[in-house]
């Protein structure tokens, strides 16, 4: 039985893996990690299935003591990490000794980081996922973030002694910017825009919000969006969903957003862009594109 010890939990990191589905008709969010791409590296890197939880760590990644032998891999953001003080490589798998800790630091590049650990997690499922739902407090960790002195465990069935280290090929390692653009679909509610809005909306660069979660990345405008006010019923969302509130600065649902809303839905970000999206530190900077066809 593998353990590590939690010595500082970062700014905001929980347990996630792919996600929950098959409960959005009850009112459950999908959860599961905002970046699904560093997410299925870093289970591959140390031979994990690819339904196998992970740390999520957000900003700020925390400091953690290996009480056993482990094999680790670290992806996504940027965060400087170090092993008993030395730097430690990242997309490539790495054997930690007993004792040894392992501290993160802020993100340089990107907003999310992913940790994931040989063997299989003692945890438990809920709903048929290991991620955590903060705001509904269940899942992963006691249904909240990690904190000083909590304890994961995990069995690994593996013998750590003929560790072989295993890199991600260079061409597989995003680079992580702080400006994207992203493609989108028109939404239902994209002709409440006027013809003079919807330039604004293709023209204009937006600013990621610090209050960004992984309920919603919001946006801001100097000048914001304005829309037609016309009777709004809530309707199914989706992580990807573009709303307007009332006050003109777009919110980018993701993985813990709400799955009723009832601000106009004004676009569909194409997936292969939530990665990206999820990466974007606050200040970060947005443009859109209507995607080809629409």
């Amino acid at each position: 039985m593998g353990s590590l010890t939690v010595l500082d939990g970062g700014l905001f990191t929980t347990i996630q893996d792919g996600g929950r589905e098959g409960f959005r008709k009850f009112g459950v969010p999908v959860s599961g990690v905002m970046d699904e791409e560093a997410y299925l590296s870093a289970n591959k890197l140390v031979d994990n299935s690819k339904g196998s939880p992970v740390l999520e760590c957000t900003l700020k990644g925390g400091k953690y003591r290996f009480d056993s032998r482990a094999v680790i891999a670290i992806t996504g953001a940027l965060m400087s990490p170090k092993i008993n003080g030395n730097e430690v490589e990242v997309n490539t798998s790495v054997l930690v000794e007993k004792g040894s800790i392992l501290e993160l630091g802020f993100a340089k590049k990107g907003c999310r980081t992913y940790i994931a650990i040989q063997g299989r997690w003692n945890i438990k499922r809920v709903m048929g996922s290991y991620s955590t739902y903060t705001q509904g407090n269940f899942g992963g960790f006691e249904g909240r973030t990690l904190k000083k002195e909590d304890m994961l465990k995990w069995e690994d069935s593996s013998n750590v002694s003929d560790f072989k280290k295993s890199t991600l090929p260079k061409d597989q390692i995003p680079y992580y910017s702080s400006k994207i653009t992203a493609e989108f679909v028109p939404g239902p509610e994209w002709n409440w825009l006027s013809k003079k809005e919807q330039e604004k909306f293709f023209s204009s660069s937006f600013n990621v919000n610090s209050k960004s979660n992984r309920m919603g990345i919001r946006l801001d405008l100097e000048e914001p969006v304005s829309i037609n006010n016309l009777d709004m019923r809530s309707s199914g969302v989706i992580p990807g969903i573009i709303q307007l509130p009332p006050g003109g600065n777009p919110i980018i649902l993701m993985k813990d957003g709400q799955t009723v809303g009832g601000y106009p839905r004004i676009g569909k970000i194409l997936d292969v862009h939530l990665n990206r999206i999820a990466q974007l530190p606050p200040n970060g900077t947005i443009r859109f594109k209507k995607s080809e066809g629409f």
